[in-house]
């Protein structure tokens, strides 16, 4: 999955993958600080510069710089400047690089700003190089107060001569969209870490040069903590219902387990309301499960076109199809009614189970997720996997073929999960052997459809609910069983944002 361009989420999903792979965030910091360095100091003999002035933020952006002022010390005369109080640092590596760098007040001059006119007193010439590290990728919007008046700053100084060089972004510039903000950074170069941001152009940039920083690959392509970055935050204000509205289709005069399950998993996506669609017969034993299911039953014994939820589905947010659903022919008749009345209304939907059995793939879209597992997955595509991790490549290959040109994103199960979308894939290792057992899937198909409406984006859904139902299984591998695996959820999730906020 190679892509020259990256947004920021992509991005900060690969910084902490990386970490979770064993390259820690702060060495990542100190390679990005190296080169940075490296480029100023190749701009400073080609312009005969005798002085780097770094205007640092106190995010991540600011502690590049600071790793920069650290090496240039060695070659010429270094000022920083915190705009801030130290003590607002929040970030571990580059409240660390802060540290080492008041250490060092013989070979580089460090300052704190709490008003932006004391930069007027730096004695600025066509012999300066200015460095903005203020924001970088981390500001969106308007900039006002005392930011506004240190990027008025930056940009003065080049009325005096003075060759600016921005630190990943110019602030004030949008990198995804390259929007520029009422006031924005006029850099003359822009060094970028790892890979171009992709709404960065030379018109709002200048000169930009791409810096490996040590990111491994598998950093983009495996699973990891990570990619719970693509979850919105909760906002306090929700009211019930705005967490996601779920819809469990599934059961018939044989299964009451697998909706359940399924219903279960979505409630431990955090989701508010999570309902059943079941035969009568099988509703009153779904019920028994716990009393935050809303069970809403039909008389037949299995799913036909005359029982569907029409207006059920048109109010919720997510659709899981499948679990326990039986394969009658009158409901091969439902499940196609389904796909065509959740395409018509943009509603999406994850297929499980006996649905993947069911299904006509002419009628897929892109707010589908498909679950399978190998044996589902020959029946969607006449493609039987190879096993076995000698073969995974192989398997790997497989499975990217036949899905490439598919709308939907493929969850294809196994020891090592494929979710595949187009042209993008990733990898999830995390789980236990242990998950084979039945019931495993129907969760990970509900936590799927919970996650859904978490990150309006299918593919993150489907990483994400495979790496914590992974994690779970891990978590519960001692004494393992479907109930213990649910229990496993919330901790799954909490060290997987301990992880995140470690940094």
């Amino acid at each position: 999955m190679v892509n020259d361009l990256i947004s920021t989420l992509e991005m900060s999903i690969a910084d902490v993958n990386a970490d979770y792979l064993g390259v820690k965030r702060i060495i990542l910091m100190e390679n990005a600080g190296r080169g940075l360095a490296e480029f100023i100091w190749d701009i400073c003999k080609e312009s005969h510069c005798s002085s780097i002035v770094i205007i640092a933020g106190k995010g991540g952006n600011g502690g590049d710089g600071m790793v920069a002022a650290r090496h240039l010390a060695n070659k010429t005369k270094v000022s920083l400047y915190l705009v801030g109080a130290k003590e607002d640092i929040k970030k571990h590596s580059t409240r660390k690089n802060w540290e080492i760098l008041e250490n060092l007040p013989h070979s580089i001059s460090v300052n704190e700003v709490s008003d932006p006119v004391d930069l007027n007193k730096i004695n600025i010439s066509k012999k300066t190089i200015i460095v903005d590290a203020l924001f970088g990728t981390g500001v969106r919007g308007e900039i006002t107060g005392h930011y506004s008046k240190v990027i008025s700053y930056i940009n003065s100084c080049e009325k005096k001569g003075a060759i600016i060089i921005c630190v990943d972004t110019p602030s004030g510039i949008d990198p995804n969209t390259g929007q520029k903000a009422n006031i924005f950074v006029k850099g003359h170069y822009t060094v970028v870490f790892h890979k171009q941001k992709q709404g960065l152009t030379v018109e709002n940039s200048g000169k930009i040069t791409v810096i490996s920083i040590g990111i491994p690959p598998e950093a983009e392509f495996i699973v990891g903590p990570g990619d719970l970055l693509a979850l919105s935050n909760k906002n306090k204000w929700v009211k019930k219902g705005d967490q996601g509205k779920i819809l469990v289709i599934g059961g018939n005069e044989k299964y009451s387990g697998a909706p359940a399950l399924a219903a279960m998993g979505a409630l431990q996506a955090g989701s508010d309301l999570v309902t059943i669609i079941a035969p009568k017969h099988v509703s009153h034993a779904i019920r028994s499960y716990t009393p935050e299911f809303i069970v809403d039953s039909y008389p037949s014994s299995h799913l036909t076109s005359e029982s569907l939820p029409f207006q059920q589905m048109k109010e919720t947010d997510s659709i899981v199809l499948g679990p326990g659903l039986g394969r009658h022919s009158d409901t091969q008749k439902a499940v196609e009614k389904i796909l065509k009345f959740t395409k018509t209304h943009d509603i999406p939907l994850v297929i499980d189970a006996d649905a993947l059995h069911l299904i006509n793939r002419s009628q897929l879209y892109s707010k589908v997720i498909l679950t399978p597992h190998a044996g589902e997955f020959a029946v969607l595509t006449g493609i039987i996997l190879p096993s076995g991790f000698s073969s995974f490549s192989e398997r790997l290959n497989a499975v990217l073929k036949a899905t490439k040109d598919s709308p939907a994103v493929w969850l294809v199960k196994g020891p090592w999960d494929i979710i595949s979308c187009s042209e993008k894939y990733k990898i999830n290792k995390s789980g236990v052997p242990e998950m084979s057992r039945g019931g495993t899937g129907d969760i990970l198909a509900g936590l799927t459809a919970g996650f859904v409406n978490k990150t309006k984006n299918l593919f993150y859904a489907a990483t994400i609910s495979a790496f914590i139902n992974g994690k779970a299984g891990e978590l519960s591998r001692r004494d393992f069983s479907t109930s213990n695996l649910l229990t496993k959820i919330p901790e799954a999730l909490r060290s997987s944002w301990n992880f995140i906020s470690e940094d």
